[in-house]
């Protein structure tokens, strides 16, 4: 079987089988005729809207591609939601400083907790004034588990603050603070971690 066929094949796996998602290894060993059409097949599906899958998988198979027809699909906002984020991911990683941020703080506050969590997820920890209060605000009134998580954990990766530089016990106070329930808790851990944050930027 060859390395395109091993491709197709993952298009018809469901669930678990397809967890992992469409990762290096299925792009690792193909030859460059294997490429454009993996590259092409994917184009298809971005083409009519996408998904965060195969937006990752048109930039493994041909990033500098991908680049210029992903921005133009972004542009003319021809992309799904959960394709969009991946898009502005993508791009991201290879702009600097904040161009796409507010495509992701847009989707932290979509109705949607599926798309919260993955704008909250892919966001870049930049020291961004509009993006932590825009955390916080998730923080404070997220309901569903997986999107605070991701706010949480991006809002101290923002402020440059984890167990290293802090220590365990005041981190995992924070971390505790930040995921429960009591808001007023909640304030006072905000205040906190500002107090504790580092000034950085990352990729800013």
């Amino acid at each position: 079987m060859s390395r395109y066929d091993v491709f197709l094949k993952f298009f018809s796996l469901h669930n678990k089988e397809r967890l992992d998602g469409l990762d290096k290894s299925y792009f690792a060993d193909m030859t460059q005729q294997e490429r454009d059409m993996a590259f092409s097949y994917l184009l298809k599906l971005v083409s009519v809207g996408g998904t965060e899958e195969s937006i990752h998988g048109l930039f493994r198979a041909n990033s500098e591609r991908a680049v210029e027809v992903v921005e133009r699909l972004l542009n003319e906002r021809a992309l799904g939601k959960e394709a969009e984020i991946a898009a502005a991911w993508n791009l991201g990683r290879r702009a600097q400083g904040d161009k796409y941020l507010s495509i992701f703080i847009r989707y932290m506050k979509d109705p949607d907790h599926r798309l919260r969590s993955l704008a909250a997820y892919y966001v870049p920890a930049l020291n961004r004034d509009e993006l932590k209060s825009t955390l916080r605000g998730m923080i404070r009134v997220e309901t569903e588990l997986l999107p605070l998580i991701h706010a949480v954990n991006k809002l101290f990766e923002c402020s440059g603050v984890d167990e290293d530089s802090v220590g365990e016990k005041k981190y995992l106070r924070l971390y505790r603070n930040l995921r429960g329930d009591d808001l007023p808790i909640k304030e006072r851990a905000f205040k906190e971690l500002e107090e504790l944050a580092v000034d950085h930027d990352e990729g800013g």
